[in-house]
């Protein structure tokens, strides 16, 4: 086995290997490669004859004050699966409970749009003026594929003339936030505006040109400008817009917005949680089967037909919540 020159301790070996074994399979472990070099030298301060220590594990999670509490997250659920892989190759490792940090799911409240309210999105995008800009075909076909397909919006403004295949009506997802590529079908209508725009803005175009570039070339989007323009959008619908810092509608809960409407269109259809769940989660390139739970009480709020069959799986995703709605005494 190669050893990474960054990895010197003396569990060396094994951090290699889980790299080696998780980049075979797709993942990219960019970050996770950064702090399995800090485990490597931290180990170098612990006994670790018997394999991974409760001591190193507990160390390593040890949370710093100016973390934020997703970072403590992501140390234990390597440290997790770092445990598993030797446990897998006959070394003896720790394994830390899950449960040790908490995360207060219930603080969890994005705004989700009803159907009136996207249908008035699309309308007011669809009504823009043209402009040199090309904004009156940028943001029609943007939120289209922003509320039809669920992507980060700087996953969106990434793809390429490449990752848009209308033979087999995918979009190829590279570089996610979670390290791992993905491919995200979309519908008719979805393919009718990306068809649309293609012909508008790139009646020439290379392989690997930006498929929502600006009026400036080849050059993307701006992220922060994309967003101030939807809010602009939320204004003209009469929609309040607080945006995102203050917890009022913004273009992020458009990706909310669809894996809510996903989620109760598949619990409508008789699709067992079992399957819409896992399924949800890798369409919306999530880490972990809890973060895709969350949108169960979500989905409750929003369809309140729903909260019976959710309040019966609920427990098995997220056994510290409870579904409550505003509609359970009317």
């Amino acid at each position: 086995m190669s050893m990474n020159k960054e990895f010197t301790g003396p569990l060396s070996e094994y951090l290699q290997g889980l790299l080696d074994e998780k980049r075979s399979l797709g993942f990219k472990y960019k970050e996770q490669e950064r702090l399995l070099g800090v485990l490597d030298k931290m180990s170098n301060s612990f006994d670790c004859r018997n394999g991974l220590s409760k001591e190193l594990c507990l160390e390593f999670i040890k949370k710093d004050p100016n973390w934020h509490q997703a970072t403590q997250e992501n140390r234990v659920a390597l440290i997790r699966v770092l445990a598993e892989y030797m446990i897998r190759h006959d070394v003896p490792a720790y394994m830390l409970d899950a449960s040790i940090v908490t995360r207060q799911y219930e603080d969890f409240k994005p705004y989700i749009f009803n159907h009136d309210e996207i249908h008035d999105i699309f309308c007011a995008a669809d009504n823009i003026k043209p402009h040199a800009s090309k904004s009156h075909i940028f943001y029609p076909t943007l939120l289209r594929v922003q509320y039809g397909c669920g992507l980060r919006i700087s996953e969106t403004l990434g793809l390429t003339m490449k990752d848009v295949d209308f033979d087999k009506k995918l979009l190829h997802v590279k570089n996610a936030k979670n390290n791992k590529d993905r491919e995200i079908p979309f519908s008719d209508s979805v393919a009718e505006h990306l068809q649309w725009y293609k012909k508008k803005i790139h009646p020439v175009y290379n392989d690997t040109d930006l498929f929502f570039r600006s009026n400036r070339g080849t050059m993307n989007y701006d992220k922060s400008s994309v967003n101030h323009y939807f809010h602009d959008i939320l204004f003209r619908c009469g929609i309040t817009s607080g945006g995102r810092k203050y917890g009022g509608p913004h273009l992020h809960n458009l990706r909310h917005t669809f894996c809510v409407h996903s989620m109760s269109i598949m619990f409508r259809n008789g699709i067992p949680h079992e399957v819409a769940l896992p399924l949800l989660m890798t369409y919306m390139g999530h880490a972990t089967l809890s973060e895709t739970g969350r949108y169960l009480k979500l989905t409750a709020e929003a369809f309140p037909d729903l909260v019976e069959q959710i309040n019966k799986i609920y427990g098995s995703i997220m056994p510290n919540l409870e579904v409550k709605t505003e509609y359970e005494d009317d």
